[in-house]
């Protein structure tokens, strides 16, 4: 009889363990989760200030997003010069990185634009409220065989990326 008693908890025990496992299949196959996930922040580097270094050799001014700085320089002699410090600020709420910065719409050939820091500035990371600085250089070629005084125009843009820390 004890024997028979030991089948019976056996079989007891295995169709104890196949419901157990059927309830466990059943609840797992129909586990639903739902709901929204939302994040907010905007990421922005802008110029902040700029000065010139003479300013009856050039002007400068901002679009309305302060990513762009058109230059006019009017310089007077083969080998005159006249530069530009900025100030770049992220003025958004995350962190970005200056991907670039780049000189568009040069109207002369006759005149070398430099921007001094820019090793120091493109790849760099701006935490928000952070700031770097550069310099704009903008010089009539020595070599140049135009003697009338003479202009140029061009803008310099910033590029950025969201910051991947």
């Amino acid at each position: 009889m004890n024997k028979k008693k030991n089948k019976m908890v056996l079989v007891g025990l295995l169709l104890f363990t196949l419901a157990l496992t059927g309830v466990y299949a059943l609840l797992a196959a129909n586990l639903n989760i739902s709901g929204t996930a939302s994040g907010t922040g905007d990421f922005k580097i802008e110029f902040s200030s700029f000065s010139i270094s003479d300013d009856a050799k050039a002007t400068a001014s901002l679009d309305s997003t302060k990513t762009s700085l058109t230059v006019d320089a009017d310089l007077t002699y083969p080998g005159d010069s006249v530069s530009i410090s900025f100030t770049i600020k992220n003025t958004g709420s995350l962190p970005a990185t200056v991907s670039n910065l780049n000189i568009n719409d040069n109207s002369t050939d006759d005149f070398n634009i430099v921007i001094n820091g820019l090793s120091n500035i493109v790849g760099e990371t701006l935490n928000v409220n952070e700031v770097t600085n550069g310099t704009i250089v903008i010089t009539w070629n020595a070599s140049s065989t135009n003697a009338n005084p003479e202009s140029v125009n061009f803008d310099v843009t910033i590029d950025y990326l969201q910051a991947t820390i």
